[in-house]
Formats: C-alpha cells, structure tokens, sequence
C-alpha cells in the first residue's frame, strides 16, 4: 500500500487495521465518506468496538449487532467532534474496554506496577541520565509533585523550553522535600540533608586556577554552580593545613541571612526580584545576596533580593561568562546524553579497553566509553580534596 497506492506508513497500518472492522458499523463508514471523521478516527473506533465484542458477555448481548451498535453510538459522537482528538478516543475506548472487562484493567496494571523501575547514571563528564517507568497510578503521582513546582511559561521571555522547565521542577522538587523538618517528611531517609561540597574560599571569591568544589558523591561542580548554591546554605568553615592536609579547625555553620531578614524581605516584595521580570511567587525563592558575600556583601536587608533557583544560577552563569570561564550566549545547548546502553548478555565481561558485543575485543575507533555509574562512589576517595 505504500509503494503502489502511495500511502503513509501510518496510512497504510490504519488502513490494514481497518480490513478487520466490524461489518456493522455502517454510521461510521459513512460518516468517514461524508468526511464527518478521519481515517484515524475511524480506524480507533473499528478498535475499540473489536475489543469490546471480544469481552463482552454472550448473555447481556447475544448478538453482535446489537453491541456494534451499542457501542459505536458514543464513540462516533466523540469523533465527530473537532475538539476531539484520536488520544481522547483511545482513553474512551480503554474506558469501554475496563468496564466490561474489569479483571483485565486489573491484571494490566499489576503487570505495569511489577515491572516498575528508575535507573539514575552518571556518564564520564559527570553528567546525569535519568529515566523513571511505571504504572498509572504512580504516573499521575510524579505529575502532580511535578505541577506543584512546574509554573507556566513566564510573560516576560521566557527562554526555557518544556524539558528545561520540568528539569528546574523535578529539581526544586528534591531540594524542597530534602529541606523540609523531619516531622513534615516522615518518609525521608534519617540524616537527610541537602548535598554538602568541599570547596575552597579562592573559588568562592571567583579566583583565577581555584580547584573546582567536590560534592559528597565526588562530582566536580564548576564556580557558578557553587556560588549559586552557596548563596543561600549553611556554611561551615573548614581550616586545613596547605602542607599534609590534615584538618586544624571545624568551625560552626551558620545560615547567611537569618529569619528577621528573611520575614521582612517577603513584607516587601511578593516574587522574585530578576532584573528581567520573572512570575516565580516569594515563596518559591532563594534569598540572594545583591552583593556576594565573600565578595564583601553584607549578611542584611539592604543586600538581600528574593532569586528563584533558575534565575540564581541564570546570575552566576552570567558572571562566568563575564569572567571568561564560560560559552558567550546564543551558543549551541548541549545536547541530551543518550539513553545508556542495555546491559551486554549473560557472559563473559569485556575487559578494560575492549567493546561488549566485539568478538575481537578490540576498542572500536571513535567510540565513546560506556557511562558509567557513579552513584555508589566514595565522598572521601580523592585525596585531593581542599
């Protein structure tokens, strides 16, 4: 049907599908004639009424006919309608489909809830990839913690794209939860604290050939990302010897502005303070310092501005990229890791330098090492560590 009716791929498998539909749903056919509905539509519908003759109880409705009939009455009068679309069918359709086989809904979703799973990788530049799958109910779980955090595009040029903008929630997200009172968060791991990073104050203070900070999972983190994150944390000073690198002192950690600062900037503005325009509410910001603090900032009201996290990093960005350390912008965005490799099959490992699926167990020219995951690695490995 492809090559000598000159059809679509997707054409072609609809009308195939369509070769066994009922013979009694002549209303739609015609409405298809008429151009009432589409070929999609028609063929969804031809679907689903195939799946509720198959489950149907011979008792209630002896006759085919009768259930075509029955059946094709609601589900052409939701194609008929231009708002609706062909995904908008298919949900009417399963909803037909679950109500005359209920066990079936039940064994799907039990199979869809075993097979469950997420997987977080690291790839060699320290970069993430994460993928998550599952049932429907834990589907619309994750989508509504999303939605909580997921704003809509701003009014005042907005340059995220979606992916971007459920990145930055999904973010926010673990942080807000990682941060709450242990008593507001019963299920979270005790101990739980946000990611602490070792990091030198030459960094802070933006110095030219500072080491760059390490996180307690042993990432590397650049001085934008430190110094946006630094911006509203506890502190804790660490004094290490410059010669053996013993540790000499631990001082207290502090948080930068305290509660007064903090109830009274909220008095004053309602949202964050970006110089562009941004529709984030106050609650959902980071009290920034105007000035940085290890730049000579001080720790009151008249230095401090309400940042919401995308526009603190957006800040430090900025100030990279003013200080050469980064791309200018209008540069090309990195693009998305690739989903990592499945695991090789049931046997022997490839070695170092050898390729999973090569027989020679030569390393093929131009290929990338597989990523790898880091998320079980020593904090405290590198002694290099400041």
């Amino acid at each position: 049907m492809q090559h000598v009716a000159d059809r679509s791929p997707g054409e072609a498998r609809q009308i195939a599908e369509l070769a066994h539909r009922s013979p009694h749903l002549e209303e739609s056919e015609q409405a298809h004639a008429h151009g009432e509905i589409s070929l999609a539509k028609l063929e969804r519908i031809s679907h689903w009424v195939n799946e509720g003759l198959a489950c149907r109880s011979v008792g209630v409705w002896p006759e085919a006919a009768g259930f075509v009939h029955a059946a094709e009455g609601p589900l052409l009068g939701l194609a008929a309608q231009p708002a609706v679309t062909v995904r908008g069918l298919d949900q009417a359709g399963r909803r037909l489909r679950y109500t005359l086989d209920p066990a079936r809904q039940e064994k799907e979703y039990q199979d869809r809830y075993a097979g469950r799973g997420a997987r977080l990788t690291r790839g060699m530049d320290d970069s993430f990839h994460l993928e998550a799958w599952g049932d429907e109910a834990s589907g619309d779980v994750l989508r509504n913690a999303l939605d909580a955090f997921l704003a809509p595009p701003g009014r005042h040029g907005e340059e995220r794209t979606s992916y971007q903008r459920t990145h930055d929630a999904l973010v926010e997200m673990c942080q807000t939860v990682v941060e709450l009172p242990a008593d507001q968060a019963p299920g979270r791991r005790a101990g739980a604290a946000p990611v602490a990073v070792v990091v030198g104050l030459d960094l802070l203070r933006g110095q030219r050939g500072a080491a760059p900070g390490v996180s307690e999972y042993g990432t590397l983190w650049p001085a934008s990302a430190v110094r946006a994150q630094a911006g509203d944390c506890a502190l804790r000073r660490v004094v290490v010897d410059p010669v053996d690198g013993r540790v000499v002192d631990v001082g207290r950690s502090r948080r930068l502005f305290g509660p007064a600062v903090r109830a009274a900037l909220m008095a004053r503005r309602q949202g964050c303070a970006w110089e562009g325009g941004c529709d984030r509410p106050i609650a959902w910001c980071q009290v920034d310092h105007k000035v940085a603090w290890w730049d000579g900032g001080r720790s009151d009201l008249s230095n401090a501005q309400p940042l919401c996290r995308f526009h603190n990093l957006e800040k430090e960005h900025r100030r990279a990229r003013e200080r050469g350390w980064g791309p200018r912008p209008g540069g090309k965005p990195t693009p998305p890791p690739p989903p990592p490799a499945p695991p090789p099959p049931p046997g022997r490992a490839p070695g170092p330098g050898r390729v999973a699926g090569d027989p020679g167990g030569r390393p093929k020219r131009g290929a990338r090492p597989p990523a790898e995951d880091t998320g079980g690695s020593d904090p405290n490995s590198d002694p290099e560590s400041p």
